[in-house]
C-alpha cells in the first residue's frame, strides 16, 4: 500500500497520510513531497492524518517546517481528521495552537474559503 497520496480540492492541495504510524523512517520522503508541493506553487495544504494513529516528533518537525514556509509565502499548512494518539501529540506539544486542525479534509478545504 502507497504511504502517500495527494488530491486536488479546488484549489487547495490536499496530502493524505496512510501511515498508521507516522515515524522518522518516513519524514524525509513526506518533507520532499511538501518541498515540491510549495515550489509547483501550492500555498493551500492540507495535511490529511484520518489513518494515523500515532506520529513522532520528527515527522511533526516536517509538518512545522513546512508551516513556516508556506506562512513565508503567504500560504497555509492545516491539518485533517486528526484522531489517537496523534491527536494527543499535537495537545501535548501544544502545537494544536499552531495549526488550523479540522475534523475532516472538507472542513479544511472549506475553512480556506471563509
Amino acid at each position: 500500500m502507497q504511504s502517500f497520496s495527494r488530491e486536488i480540492m479546488d484549489d487547495v492541495l490536499v496530502e493524505i497520510v496512510y501511515l498508521e504510524r507516522a515515524t522518522y523512517k518516513e519524514t524525509d520522503e513526506f518533507r520532499n513531497r511538501l518541498i515540491k508541493d510549495v515550489e509547483e506553487g501550492w500555498r493551500k495544504i492540507i495535511v490529511d492524518l484520518k489513518f494515523n494513529s500515532f506520529m513522532d516528533s520528527t515527522f511533526l518537525g516536517a509538518l512545522i517546517t513546512s508551516l513556516k514556509n508556506l506562512s513565508k509565502l503567504g500560504g497555509d499548512l492545516r491539518i485533517a481528521g486528526v484522531w489517537g494518539d496523534t491527536k494527543a501529540i499535537f495537545e501535548f506539544t501544544g502545537t494544536s495552537r499552531v495549526f488550523k486542525i479540522f475534523k475532516s479534509r472538507e472542513a479544511a478545504v472549506n475553512s480556506f474559503k471563509i
